[in-house]
């Protein structure tokens, strides 16, 4: 495989909230405010990985709506025809490439508004990051290491539901014609099976056979193994276990990271945390996430 000079990173705790929620900041600050602080986090961070804090693109994830209500004595052809027009406008698995045209006009690239599930970008834009705000979801990187480029999504439990995991493959095969064997796969820290639970089987799982052997039941708990469903659809579009590298780290226990589920409990993990990537001007070998301490 050949070596490439995409680094990957995620921020921590240490490096506050990477978004703009008012509700993951102090009670009483503006707008403007918050937009102030975010940049200044963000400037600061590139500045300590080595990407710049201004140029950080992050898509526009439209999550599926809940159709009960909508379903609610429609029959089975009517629903149907709901679903295709609801399809025909948001696509799953649909996917942008950055290129220097569409950054060029503006100093700041949180402006730049991209509405897709799929984020790619290449070798020829240096120390711009494609990055993700996060708290127990997994985002998942798959590079053409051959091409020098990536491709980005989040993939929390309904992405992984809708084989967004997949999709990612597919965009990247279909944006650079890649080898199965030059693809390199990047899973950031996200909820563990261990402690990401539900007492019910969420509304978000709907294709029971993309969870096989990914949930298990304990203490009357349905525990869900994200990383295993991520790997199923991995494992299926040809990716071999030796090009996946999985961080086994917990985000709702781990004292450095934010976390949804730990954040109800214990207001320090309310927030979202930074996972992206970027690639260097000069070749350098880097295959683990960057985590800051």
């Amino acid at each position: 495989m050949t070596i490439s000079n995409l680094n990957y990173f995620c921020s921590t705790i240490q490096e506050g909230n990477m978004n703009t929620n008012s509700a993951f900041y102090k009670e009483g600050m503006t707008k403007e405010e918050i937009r102030i602080d975010f940049t200044l986090r963000r400037i600061a961070l590139g500045k300590t990985v080595g990407f710049d804090g201004l140029k950080v693109v992050t898509p526009i994830q439209k999550a599926r709506p809940d159709f009960t209500a909508t379903f609610q004595n429609k029959s089975s052809e009517e629903q149907e025809n709901i679903m295709k027009k609801y399809n025909s406008k948001y696509q799953d698995g649909y996917s942008v490439r950055v290129t220097s045209d569409m950054i060029q006009e503006y100093n700041d690239l949180y402006d730049l508004d991209i509405y897709a599930d799929i984020l790619m970008i290449g070798k020829d834009l240096p120390r711009v990051a494609l990055a993700y705000p996060v708290a127990d979801c997994p985002v998942v990187f798959a590079e053409d290491t051959k091409n020098k480029v990536v491709a980005m999504a989040h993939c929390g439990g309904e992405y992984i539901d809708r084989e967004l995991p997949s999709q990612l493959i597919d965009a990247l095969r279909n944006e650079t014609d890649v080898k199965k064997e030059d693809i390199l796969v990047h899973v950031t820290p996200h909820a563990q099976a261990e402690s990401f639970t539900y007492d019910c089987i969420p509304r978000w799982m709907e294709h029971t056979n993309l969870w096989e052997d990914a949930t298990y039941m304990e203490n009357d708990l349905l525990h869900i193994d994200m990383k295993s469903a991520i790997c199923k659809q991995l494992y299926k579009q040809g990716i071999s276990a030796s090009n996946i590298y999985i961080s086994n780290i917990d985000t709702i226990t781990d004292p450095r990271f934010y976390s949804n589920s730990a954040g109800r409990f214990h207001l320090e993990k309310r927030g979202r945390f930074y996972a992206g990537c970027f690639y260097n001007e000069e070749l350098e070998s880097n295959c683990q996430l960057k985590l800051r301490k």
